[in-house]
């Protein structure tokens, strides 16, 4: 069975609706509680917000063809990209229109790294405590900890995930995340566009109710002077998602196609570590 990374996208609905409850923050006043199941909806890629000073995300290459919308090319035109970069997304984008796939993380049993792990259209669970707030992915099981009221550390060694410290300005949750790995399989969007170790990425988060609803909105900043010539900014939202519960999914039981073959590159063990 081959993975898809659409493949749960009209699976889960967004027809309930989550409370927000406050809570008290360790100075005894309210913050807004996101805890509770949310679903990621839309196109699996940041929107654009018109205005901003910052730079756009990449955005998809307007492909004239019928397949154009499993096609994931982007475009490598936006000025945005360094040209190490540029040539990367142009690369991916020319494989893409070749219908060559390229393999992105979640394709291929890798954790996938923020800011992209925020287009995964799954379900996602907030928990919220008075210090932390723990982000849940159904896809593979991945986890995100938020520790609230504190700063960096010092010397911080970079994980798939990095460090992210978060807290709250008004009706606004804001995490700061740094210290993200390096990895050939580590991106930022869905048209593999790399970064290197100085990513800084500030994730912004408020409840919302637009003419479809109630929603959880999603505002990025990334910032990253080894990959980009300038900030960028985008946007996404997420729906109360109606499920109670996050569905098992696993990666290394779905992996391969009919012919046995693997469907991207792998992670292995190439040293015990026993």
């Amino acid at each position: 069975m081959t993975r898809n990374r659409f493949a749960f996208g009209g699976l889960v609905a967004a027809l309930s609706l989550s409370a927000v409850w406050p809570v008290l923050a360790d100075n005894g006043k309210d913050v807004p509680q996101f805890t509770g199941m949310w679903v990621r909806t839309g196109e699996p890629m940041f929107d654009p917000i018109p205005g901003v000073a910052d730079g756009l995300p990449v955005l998809r290459f307007e492909v004239d063809s019928r397949d154009a919308q499993e096609i994931m090319a982007g475009n490598w035109a936006n000025p945005v990209l360094q040209p190490w970069v540029r040539d990367i997304v142009k690369k991916n984008a020319e494989s893409e229109i070749a219908f060559k796939h390229v393999y992105q993380a979640d394709d291929s049993c890798w954790p996938m790294t923020v800011p992209a792990i925020l287009n995964l259209r799954e379900a996602v669970q907030f928990i919220q405590t008075k210090d932390r707030i723990t982000i849940l992915y159904q896809r593979d099981h991945q986890i995100r900890r938020v520790w609230l009221n504190q700063e960096h550390t010092p010397g911080y060694k970079p994980s798939w995930y990095g460090e992210s410290v978060g807290h709250f300005e008004g009706d606004t949750l804001v995490i700061d995340t740094t210290g993200v790995k390096t990895h050939f399989m580590s991106f930022v969007d869905p048209f593999g566009t790399p970064h290197t170790d100085k990513l800084h990425v500030i994730e912004r988060y408020r409840v919302i109710q637009d003419k479809t609803g109630k929603g959880l909105e999603a505002v990025i900043r990334v910032e990253d002077p080894g990959a980009f010539t300038k900030p960028w900014t985008g946007r996404l939202v997420y729906r109360p998602n109606r499920a109670d519960s996050i569905v098992e999914v696993i990666c290394a039981e779905n992996n391969t196609t009919f012919d046995g073959s693997t469907f991207g590159p792998l992670p292995t063990e190439n040293t015990s570590p026993f």
